[in-house]
């Protein structure tokens, strides 16, 4: 994302909020892990991260993992039982990858069905909110915190993927259309809202020529949206 002010990544409650969605690479998932263990404020970011989502979880439906992982599983503690050296390393890295693609996505759908269902409530004291953008992958494409008494958005790209030559560009879509936010790059970034956005917008990605677009308007496909949901 171009034109940052600061590095969102550094926000630790927007590192919390990663955790609990499960977003974070395995690397930075074990030093937030440690971090919890150690850092009584830490520990309370991700509760209260807990908190908030977990009335998605509800909405979820239970998924049955595929044949094929229980299968696994057996072969590896039948294995393990006969003195055969330890295959679960590698079997648990697929078993948590496969679990965060399922739970993610479901999450996420939950998340904006839940927004759709409540419709629209008043800005809370301190307007801050969360937006999970997402073309329906296993992964969001950005997470994005927007406070709306700075007029600022925190941007964090987790799966974006621009075509071959050429550029992602985020836009802020409310009443008076979409109005530009920046290019969305590999690192995160803080980047300005348009004068008057409120918590009724929505978040939109579009592809567009390479620097983005020549018209201030999206001229491409729209490949990822999010609705801003409270804090």
């Amino acid at each position: 994302m171009s034109g940052g002010l600061d590095d969102p990544a550094s926000d630790p409650d927007l590192r919390a909020a990663e955790y609990v969605l499960g977003t974070l690479d395995p690397g930075e998932r074990a030093e937030m892990a440690r971090a919890i263990t150690t850092d009584a404020g830490a520990a309370a970011r991700v509760r209260a991260w807990e908190r908030r989502l977990s009335p998605l979880l509800s909405a979820i439906p239970p998924v049955a993992p595929p044949p094929r992982v229980r299968a696994a599983l057996l072969r590896a503690l039948a294995a393990r039982s006969a003195g055969a050296p330890d295959p679960l390393a590698h079997l648990r890295r697929q078993v948590r990858r496969w679990q965060i693609a399922t739970a993610g996505t479901g999450l996420l759908a939950a998340g904006l069905a839940l927004f759709v269902a409540v419709g629209s409530r008043p800005e809370p004291e301190g307007g801050r909110y969360l937006a999970v953008v997402q073309g329906g992958g296993a992964l969001p494409a950005l997470i994005v915190r927007v406070d709306t008494r700075t007029g600022t958005a925190q941007v964090r790209p987790v799966g974006a993927e621009a075509p071959a030559g050429r550029s992602l560009q985020l836009w802020y879509v409310g009443a008076e259309g979409p109005k530009p936010l920046g290019l969305v790059g590999a690192d995160a970034s803080r980047v300005s809202l348009p004068q008057g956005a409120s918590p009724d917008g929505v978040l939109a990605v579009s592809v567009e020529p390479p620097g983005g677009s020549p018209s201030g308007q999206p001229t491409g496909p729209v490949v990822y949206t999010g609705k801003l949901i409270a804090e």
